[in-house]
């Protein structure tokens, strides 16, 4: 992996309405097909929409025609997965363009994940988690969703330790966390049992000189899939002070992963049976790196990987990176 290069975003674009609103608080990232993503703002109710042009190395070149859906419920929503017509995974080319279509947006009020249709912003369903995922610590719930290839599972993660599995982040340790494999039912509900668990070790938050008095995090904040038993997965960590954050990718193999869900607290117990991983790309970009997803196949080999940097609410921009994923000689 390597990576291409970024692009700022607008700080504010036209509503439905056509009044000027912010662009804020972009947590996570999808892609739609034919050059166009779906960008989530957290703590509110907008969808952003906009086309994305890369060279043919995969660098970006421009962003364009911002659109914002405006969806029915408000919720602290962290990521987003594209739905094309009939739950087929996505494609190089959408059959239905945004900010028509469905979505599927996971959020850490309750936590829960829901579908919403962009045209209307009316809640479709709710996909039934197992109740263990109520524990998180605050701030802390579903911040990252990725859909599976075939389009009948999503993949999402507690950010860091719940409250009955282990200790919170510290400076020297960040714990395990639960990726959770949840079925999409059609009509929403389901079966929470037929979710399963797989126990995920964190690394500890980066070292940063300190500036001011906070708290450290580090913990899950993206997972793309790759092929059914290959997930990327995306670290976050940051602290009060410089450097503020470091981002960090891993290649994760589910092959031969043990099923955690009928370990009901003290997971950090069972961190030898964790998900092995390998590390392949580390950097410390000076923004908060949230959302990640595949975009499409690069000219000159390999395929696009797309981040987006979530600005916090401050007063600095919303920023696009874009990596070349290639496979392994």
């Amino acid at each position: 992996m390597d990576m291409r290069g970024s692009l700022t975003l607008p700080k504010e674009v036209l509503d439905p309405v056509g009044n000027s609103a912010p662009v804020l608080g972009l947590s996570g990232i999808a892609w739609t097909g034919d050059g166009r993503y779906l960008g989530v703002m957290d703590n509110s109710r907008s969808v952003l929409s906009f086309r994305l042009e890369l060279s043919d190395a995969g660098g970006p070149v421009s962003a364009s025609e911002f659109a914002i859906s405006t969806i029915a419920e408000h919720h602290d929503y962290e990521d987003v997965v594209w739905l094309p017509p009939h739950d087929v995974a996505t494609r190089d080319s959408a059959a239905v363009a945004p900010p028509a279509g469905r979505v599927l947006l996971c959020e850490e009020d309750s936590p829960g994940i829901h579908a919403f249709d962009l045209s209307s912003g009316r809640r479709l369903a709710s996909l039934a988690v197992p109740e263990i995922f109520r524990r998180r610590r605050p701030n802390r719930g579903f911040e990252s969703l990725a859909i599976d290839a075939g389009g009948r599972h999503v993949w999402t993660a507690n950010e860091e330790p719940l409250e009955v599995d282990g200790p919170p982040v510290a400076a020297d340790a960040a714990g395990v966390v639960r990726l959770a494999r949840v079925p999409i039912a059609r009509g929403g509900g389901g079966d929470a049992s037929a979710t399963i668990q797989h126990a995920y070790r964190v690394d500890p938050p980066h070292r940063f000189v300190k500036l001011l008095d906070g708290p450290v995090f580090s913990g899950v904040t993206a997972i793309v899939c790759l092929v059914p038993d290959r997930l990327l997965v995306l670290e976050r960590s940051g602290g009060a002070g410089l450097p503020p954050f470091e981002s960090r990718l891993y290649e994760v193999s589910l092959d031969g992963a043990e099923d955690v869900s009928g370990v009901r607290e003290r997971l950090v117990e069972k961190a030898s049976a964790a998900v092995p991983k390998r590390l392949l790309w580390k950097g410390q970009l000076g923004i908060n790196l949230e959302g990640l997803c595949l975009g499409p196949k690069l000219a000159d080999g390999g395929r696009a990987l797309v981040g987006i940097g979530d600005n916090g609410g401050l007063d600095t921009p919303s920023r696009l990176v874009v990596f070349r994923l290639t496979r392994r000689p």
